[in-house]
């Protein structure tokens, strides 16, 4: 679909109807939003405005240090989008086609950022500009972030309270803060992906001077969201420490049952061994009251040594 936002008098309209753009004037224009990759809509914007555009498939297939390209009039650039899919973290692709007075994008999903763009473009009692498109764009994307983050850190509140009450087993909780690790890793290299993102654009003379500074604001709080990320690893490093320590509790818990255990049966296991000799000459042997002795005598060595055990409290 194919989403054309142009100026009319001191406010924007928009049309989905491609057919219009020969009667539309360009510097009218300051938003094309191609949502759903369609090859006949991006060859008809290439050749209506002598731009090139960046579809989901070139972009991947191109490398992360050739995702901008510049041209004489214009730049074009890629880059991730994170969104929330079944409680999963997926990044999806957005090229951008910027030019002066105009910005072109292009995407295969329909993210929050881009309907409260188009609502913000579209209900404005001011004049808009590509700059202000692209600057809102990025200040949602922001914004989204934070809140995925402040998610994931009710997620981590929630796996420390686990790990504390001992409601789970060790392997949930290490499969969990690892899934809780990469969700982190994406965020953090989401992050850097849109500081890319402002610094590829900036150094472009297509921007005005107020929208630069706001990108520097924009910025800042994205250094915010990168500080808190940072906190939340330190976070799951303790959490991690601490499941570790437990872990390793248990483990020595473990050992010093069955060492207990193994000495309660050493000195029986003695006395046994000691009447399996098979000499010729054992009195012992002989004895009416042998075995029974034998037996009392075991007996009294596995009491003895649970009480041995108890005095040093290692029962």
């Amino acid at each position: 679909m194919i989403s054309i936002y142009h100026k009319v008098n001191d406010h924007v309209e928009m049309t989905n109807d491609e057919g219009l753009l020969p009667s539309l004037k360009r510097e009218n224009i300051i938003w094309i939003d191609l949502l759903g990759w369609d090859e006949d809509d991006e060859k008809l914007i290439e050749k209506h405005f002598g731009l090139e555009i960046m579809n989901t498939k070139e972009s991947v297939e191109i490398e992360q240090s050739s995702r901008y390209v510049e041209y004489e009039d214009h730049i074009v650039s890629h880059s991730y989008f994170i969104t929330q899919q079944d409680n999963l973290l997926v990044p999806k692709i957005v090229s951008f086609t910027v030019e002066k007075n105009l910005i072109i994008t292009n995407r295969d999903y329909d993210f929050r950022s881009f309907k409260e763009t188009s609502k913000k473009v579209l209900s404005a009692n001011q004049k808009i500009s590509s700059s202000d498109v692209f600057l809102n764009i990025i200040d949602l994307r922001i914004a989204n972030h934070a809140d995925l983050i402040e998610n994931l850190t009710i997620e981590i509140s929630a796996l420390s309270k686990v790990i504390i009450t001992g409601k789970q087993t060790s392997k949930p909780l290490i499969l969990k803060l690892n899934a809780l690790r990469e969700n982190f890793m994406l965020m953090m290299q989401n992050c850097i992906d849109i500081k890319l993102l402002i610094s590829v654009i900036k150094k472009t003379s297509y921007l005005n001077q107020k929208t630069e500074h706001e990108l520097d604001i924009s910025v800042k709080d994205l250094e915010s969201v990168i500080d808190f990320i940072r906190f939340n690893f330190d976070r799951m490093d303790y959490i991690d420490s601490t499941l570790n320590n437990l872990i390793t509790y248990e483990q020595n818990n473990s050992i010093k049952l069955f060492t207990i255990v193994s000495l309660f049966f050493m000195p029986p296991m003695l006395i046994a061994s000691v009447y399996g000799m098979n000499f010729k000459f054992m009195p012992e042997l002989t004895w009416h009251y042998g075995y029974p002795l034998a037996i009392i005598l075991m007996l009294l060595t596995v009491i003895f040594t649970a009480i041995y055990f108890k005095r040093k409290k290692w029962l």
